[in-house]
C-alpha cells in the first residue's frame, strides 16, 4: 500500500510552515516594493493584457540562448523549476490528501524530468561561477556569495530529496508502482534499484523523511526574498511586464521646463528616478552580458553598465532599509508610509560624483548594446543620460568640449559652429528644390533633412550629393530647407542639455509644419532617431525614413538599378547603432550591398545585434577620448582583421570615426570608407 497520509499533527505542521514561508515571501515583496516606490510615478499599468501576453513573447530566453554556456545553465533551471512546481503540487496532494491528480502517473514523469533539469542547471551554474570563473560574472559581496552557495545547495537538496522520496516509496510500496507507473518515473526507479535492499517499512519511513526535506527546502526558497541580496527572479518578470511598449527602445524622458514647482531638471538623487528606473536595479541579475558588449568597458573606460545599476541599488538599500511596518487602518492592512518615503531618500548624497563617478557618466556612447543584450529589459543608457542632465542643467558642470558644442549649436544651429547662412552651399549646383523658394512646398513629397554633417563636413557633403543623385535618378519628389534647417538636437539631448534640444526641436517642428511636411528622408541615423522618435514628445509626428530604407524600396520597385563597380571590391559593413539597435534595421543596407554587382561582403564578428559602436554616439563625437583605447580605433582593428578593401557605412558619424581609425592604423591608402549611397551612385553612373 502507498504510504499513508500525513497525520493530523503532520498536516498542522505543514500548514504552519507554508504560512510562515508565505509570510516571509510577502514581507520580501513588500520590502522591494517599499524601496522601489520612492521613485517618481510613471505610467506602466496601461494595456495590461498586452503587457501580460507580451511577457511570454519577450525574447528574454532567446538573448540568453545566444551564449551556449549560459543557455545550458539557464534554460534547464527555468524549465526544470516550472516542471518541479507541478511535480511538487502533485507530491503535496499525494502525501497530504492521498490524491493523485487526475489519476495520472504523468506527473511522475514531469517531476522526474524537472528535477533532473533543475539539478543539472544549478550544478552547471556552480561550475561556471566557481570552476570556470567566467569573467563577466564577477564576484559579489561576501553576503551575496554566501547566499549563492546556500541557494545552489538548497536547490540541489530539493532535487535530490525528491528522487529519494519516490525512490524509497517505490521500494516500500512495490504493489502500487506497476510497470506503467515505473516507466513514468525513470530516475526515481533508478534510485529505487540502488536502495532495493532496504526493508519496505524502513523505506517508507525514509520516503517520509525525504518528503519533509523536499518540502522544507522548497518553503525555505519561498521565504528567502526578505533577506536575499538576489531578488532578480522576482523582480525581472515584473520589469519585463512593465517595460516601455511603443518602441524598440525607450526614449529619454521629456522635461517640462514650464513646471514652476520643479526643483531639479536632472537626476541627482534617488527620488528623481522613476520607480521603474529603480526596479531595473533589482531586475538585474549581474550576469555581465551588458558589460561584455559595452564598447566603453571593452576599451578600458571606467564604465560597466551592470555596476551602474549595482551602485544605485546599493545606495538605495543604504538609504531606504525597506522593512515594512504593517498597520491596521480602517480595518485594512497597510504599510507605514514613513517607512517607504523617508527623509533620508530626499537628503541622501548626490548620485552624480558621489555615488557614480563622473567619468562613468561621460563614457557612455548610448549605443544600447547593454539594452540589446539584457534579458530583463533594463534601460542602462537612459539613466546615464538623466544623470548627465544633472551635471548640465543643475550643476552647470560638464566637459569643456561640450560647452563649445552647445555654444556652436546656440549661435549657428550646428555643432561645427560654421555660419548658418552657409548651410545650403553644398547644393548650389545640384538643382535641388528649396522649400522656401518653391511655388507649392506642400506638393513636394519628401523633405530631405540633410543634417549638420551633410551640410558642413567636407567629407559628408559628398554623401549628401550622392543621395541627391539617387533621388533624382529615381524621380523622387523632394526638397530641402536650406538655411532654415537647424540641428535636430541629438547631441544636445544625449549630452544632457535638454533645454537646448527642445529649443532646436521646437523650431524645426514649427518649420516642418509651416511647409506641410509629412515625410522626411535623412542619411543620418542620429537625425533619423531624433526626428522619428524624440520629436513625437514635442508634437512632431512625421513619417521618417532612413536613406538606406528608401534606397532599398526604390531598388525593389525597379526605380534604381544598381550595376557593377569598377572592379571587384571586398568590403565589410559596419552597423550603425542608431539604425540597427534603435530601429532593428539590419536588412535594408545589406539588401542594397547585395544588389550592387562585384561587391563581396564579409561580415565582422561583431555585427548586427552584436555590432560594435564607432564611439561617436551620445554626443561623444564632440568630446575627447583620453582614457583607454579609442573606440573608433578598436572598431577599425576589427574591420582590418578581414583584410577588406572597403568599409561600408550608413552614418556620417560612423564614416568619420572609421576614416580617423584608418589614419591611426596608417591604412587609409589601402582601405576606403564609403556610405552606401556613394556606392549606389558609382554602380549606376555608367
Amino acid at each position: 500500500m502507498l504510504t499513508a497520509k500525513l497525520s493530523t499533527t503532520g498536516i498542522v505542521i505543514f500548514v504552519l510552515l507554508v504560512a510562515i514561508s508565505l509570510y516571509f515571501l510577502t514581507m520580501g515583496v513588500a520590502k522591494l516594493y517599499n524601496r522601489v516606490r520612492i521613485g517618481r510615478p510613471v505610467e506602466r499599468d496601461d494595456r495590461l493584457m498586452e503587457r501580460l501576453l507580451g511577457y511570454f513573447s519577450h525574447d528574454c530566453q532567446l538573448k540568453i540562448a545566444r551564449e551556449p554556456g549560459a543557455a545550458l545553465m539557464h534554460l534547464p533551471i527555468i524549465i526544470g523549476a516550472v516542471l518541479m512546481v507541478l511535480g511538487a503540487v502533485h507530491l503535496v496532494l499525494e502525501k497530504v490528501l492521498h490524491l493523485v491528480l487526475f489519476g495520472s502517473p504523468y506527473f511522475y514523469l514531469i517531476a522526474d524530468i524537472g528535477a533532473l533539469l533543475l539539478l543539472f542547471g544549478i550544478l552547471w551554474s556552480a561550475v561556471r561561477r566557481y570552476i570556470q570563473k567566467i569573467p563577466r560574472l564577477g564576484v559579489g559581496t561576501w553576503k551575496e556569495e554566501r547566499f549563492i552557495v546556500f541557494l545552489v545547495s538548497d536547490l540541489a537538496l530539493i532535487c535530490i530529496a525528491y528522487f529519494l522520496t519516490y525512490g524509497f516509496m517505490i521500494v516500500g510500496s512495490p504493489e502500487y508502482f506497476d510497470q506503467w507507473r515505473l516507466s513514468m518515473a525513470p530516475i526515481s526507479q533508478l534510485v529505487a534499484k540502488i536502495f532495493s535492499g532496504v526493508e519496505p517499512a524502513l523505506a517508507l519511513t525514509l520516503s517520509g523523511v525525504f518528503w519533509w526535506v523536499h518540502i522544507i527546502g522548497a518553503l525555505v526558497i519561498m521565504g528567502t526574498p526578505r533577506y536575499s541580496p538576489m531578488v532578480h527572479p522576482m523582480a525581472a518578470p515584473a520589469n519585463i511586464i512593465f517595460r516601455y511598449l511603443d518602441n524598440k527602445i525607450e526614449p529619454l524622458e521629456k522635461i517640462d521646463f514650464e513646471d514652476e514647482e520643479a526643483e531639479t531638471f536632472g537626476v541627482n538623487k534617488l527620488t528623481d528616478f522613476t520607480w521603474k528606473d529603480l526596479l531595473d536595479c533589482y531586475a538585474c541579475a549581474e550576469c555581465g552580458r551588458c558589460q561584455d558588449s559595452c564598447p566603453a568597458y571593452l576599451t578600458g573606460k571606467p564604465l560597466s553598465p551592470k555596476e551602474v545599476l549595482a551602485h544605485i541599488k546599493e545606495h538605495l538599500e543604504d538609504v531606504v532599509p525597506g522593512e515594512p511596518v504593517i498597520k491596521m487602518v480602517d480595518g485594512h492592512v497597510v504599510f507605514d508610509e514613513q517607512e517607504h518615503k523617508s527623509e533620508d531618500a530626499e537628503d541622501a548624497k548626490k548620485l552624480v560624483g558621489e555615488v557614480i563617478d563622473e567619468h562613468v557618466i561621460w563614457a557612455c556612447t548610448t549605443c544600447r548594446a547593454c539594452r540589446e543584450q539584457c534579458p530583463n529589459a533594463n534601460e542602462h543608457a537612459n539613466k546615464l543620460m538623466m544623470l548627465r542632465r544633472a551635471y548640465v542643467l543643475d550643476e552647470s558642470d560638464f566637459p569643456a568640449e561640450a560647452q563649445l558644442t552647445f555654444t556652436n549649436m546656440e549661435r549657428n544651429s550646428n555643432p561645427w559652429g560654421i555660419g548658418w547662412a552657409d548651410r545650403a552651399n553644398w547644393a548650389a549646383d545640384l538643382g535641388v528644390t528649396i522649400l522656401g523658394e518653391a511655388d507649392d512646398a506642400a506638393s513636394v513629397e519628401y523633405l530631405y533633412y540633410v543634417g549638420c554633417a551633410g551640410a558642413f563636413d567636407e567629407r559628408i557633403k559628398k554623401v549628401s550629393e550622392a543621395m541627391v543623385k539617387v533621388l533624382q535618378e529615381a524621380g523622387v519628389s523632394f526638397g530641402i530647407l536650406g538655411t532654415e534647417e537647424k540641428c535636430c538636437g541629438d547631441s544636445a539631448r544625449r549630452l544632457g542639455n535638454e533645454y537646448l534640444f527642445q529649443s532646436l526641436a521646437e523650431e524645426n517642428i514649427e518649420t516642418f509644419k509651416g511647409y506641410g511636411v509629412k515625410k522626411i528622408i535623412t542619411a543620418c541615423p542620429h537625425c533619423f532617431t531624433t526626428l522619428k522618435q524624440d520629436y513625437k514628445q514635442l508634437g512632431g509626428d512625421f513619417e521618417v525614413v532612413h536613406h538606406t530604407q528608401l534606397i532599398d524600396q526604390l531598388i525593389k520597385a525597379g526605380k534604381i538599378k544598381p550595376g557593377a563597380l569598377n572592379g571587384k571590391l571586398k568590403a565589410t559593413y559596419h552597423d550603425s547603432c542608431y539604425l540597427g539597435r534603435y530601429h532593428d534595421e539590419y536588412a535594408a543596407p545589406r539588401n542594397i550591398i547585395a544588389a550592387i554587382k562585384d561587391i563581396s561582403l564579409v561580415e565582422m564578428e561583431r555585427s548586427k545585434q552584436k555590432g560594435f559602436c564607432c564611439g561617436a554616439g551620445g554626443g561623444r563625437m564632440w568630446l575627447e577620448e583620453d582614457i583607454g583605447t579609442r573606440i573608433n580605433v578598436a572598431r577599425t582593428e576589427q574591420a582590418l582583421e578581414l583584410n577588406p578593401q572597403a568599409i561600408v557605412s550608413n552614418c556620417p558619424f560612423c564614416l568619420t570615426m572609421l576614416e580617423d581609425g584608418l589614419k591611426d592604423k596608417e591604412a587609409s591608402e589601402q582601405v576606403k570608407v564609403y556610405d552606401i549611397a556613394e556606392l549606389v551612385v558609382q554602380s549606376t553612373s555608367k
